[in-house]
């Protein structure tokens, strides 16, 4: 299914990173998750090249999109939807649930808002079972995350 406003548009193009550049107004930014730690993109030249990173560095660009919900219109929308690419890190898929939340003028897309399951991420790239980090906590924190709403008081 391919996106049809502007952030499934976007999202329906990852790894094809000049049909994603033909989306954007010049002055765009992009702002991932903080718990990630990189900065916001600003400007059409920084977003293109982070662009170009994820797909070339940490990515092959045979990516799969599958879009789980989407809302908006031409000026601001949101999409949700599961990301599996070939990571170039680990030698393996990587799948995790993403959010875009975009907005968008005549001349283009000019903010992108990206989230995505940052402890799936990390969970992934050190090579452990998603919920990982959740279920080693100290201090009992994690012992019920398999049992969450599921029990009863």
């Amino acid at each position: 299914m391919t996106g049809h406003t502007p952030a499934g548009k976007l999202a329906s193009s990852f790894g094809d990173v000049d049909a994603m550049c033909a989306l954007y107004a010049p002055d765009i930014s992009w702002k991932i998750s903080t718990s990630i730690g990189i900065p916001p993109m600003i400007g059409r030249n920084a977003v293109i090249a982070f662009n170009r990173q994820v797909w070339t560095e940490h990515h092959r660009t045979d990516c799969i999109i599958e879009i789980l919900d989407e809302a908006g219109d031409e000026a601001i929308s949101a999409v949700r939807f599961l990301y599996r690419a070939w990571s170039h890190f680990i030698g393996d898929w990587y799948e995790n649930e993403y959010t875009l939340f975009v907005r968008a003028r005549p001349e283009g897309i000019f903010s992108v808002a990206e989230a995505m399951d940052s402890s799936a991420n990390l969970d992934f790239l050190s090579g452990k079972p998603i919920g990982h980090g959740w279920r080693n906590l100290a201090g009992g924190v994690g012992d019920a995350v398999d049992t969450l709403g599921r029990t009863e008081n």
